[in-house]
């Protein structure tokens, strides 16, 4: 029987109170993840693999300990990370925001994006936050489109894991100005076809929404048990507690 593997990305910058890592743990199940807090004890049974650069923000990937991710790649500028899955990479970004960093965000997708992902093979799921879109029908209002990341996203094949519809546009971050669909999951043709479903999600944590992809996979996974209940020491430090 195939298991399922659910992958999702969510801009989480700033995650500092114990409360909001509970939160974060109440939602995550088996994640992709952009992070900037280093302090993932709180989640307990999953493995978290951080780039954080110098500015404090940066990219991870956390995922259930049964999940054997493997070949850790990483970016200085803590904006990007690839973990291997089997036979397929796992790759999630964390580019510049707004439109006085464009040229900044073109060059990331030519040089660093490209640095990360350039000796990976032909199987990868990329996802983060772009900050940018590829189609007018992305946004609503202002676009701000990026020609390195279409370009780059079709050098490799990967395809938009999103299927839009006219009741769901997949907005994932909304201002006063519009919304745009900034979050968004690329993957393989071959991945694609295996996709059992996609949608957003609201986190209390993050004013982004996530994006939450399920992918059937051949090999089962190996499930544990609950095991036997242990208290988190960390919450002893919890005044509130």
């Amino acid at each position: 029987m195939a298991d399922i593997l659910k992958i999702a990305t969510v801009n989480i910058n700033g995650i500092k109170a114990t409360g909001r890592m509970r939160m974060l743990h109440d939602f995550i199940q088996k994640l992709l993840q952009e992070v900037t807090h280093q302090d993932f004890a709180i989640i307990q049974r999953y493995d978290a693999f951080l780039n954080v650069g110098t500015n404090r923000r940066g990219t991870g990937i956390l995922a259930r300990q049964q999940i054997p991710l493997s070949n850790i790649k990483r970016i200085p500028s803590g904006r990007g990370i690839a973990a291997q899955l089997r036979d397929a990479w796992l790759v999630n970004i964390y580019a510049p925001a707004g439109t006085a960093k464009r040229t900044e965000r073109e060059e990331f997708f030519n040089t660093e994006i490209a640095y990360l992902i350039r000796t990976l093979p032909p199987t990868m799921i990329l996802g983060g936050d772009f900050n940018c879109v590829l189609s007018r029908e992305d946004c609503m209002g202002a676009p701000h489109f990026s020609r390195a990341l279409d370009l780059l996203v079709r050098s490799f094949d990967l395809q938009d894991a999103w299927s839009q519809t006219t009741n769901n546009t997949g907005y994932t971050h909304y201002t006063q100005n519009g919304a745009a669909r900034l979050d968004r999951i690329y993957m393989s043709p071959n991945l694609r076809l295996k996709k059992t479903g996609i949608e957003t999600v609201f986190a209390a944590f993050t004013d982004h929404q996530a994006v939450v992809v399920r992918i059937a996979l051949d090999v089962p996974m190996i499930r544990l048990g609950k095991g036997r209940w242990m208290m988190n020491e960390r919450l002893m430090e919890d005044e509130t507690f």
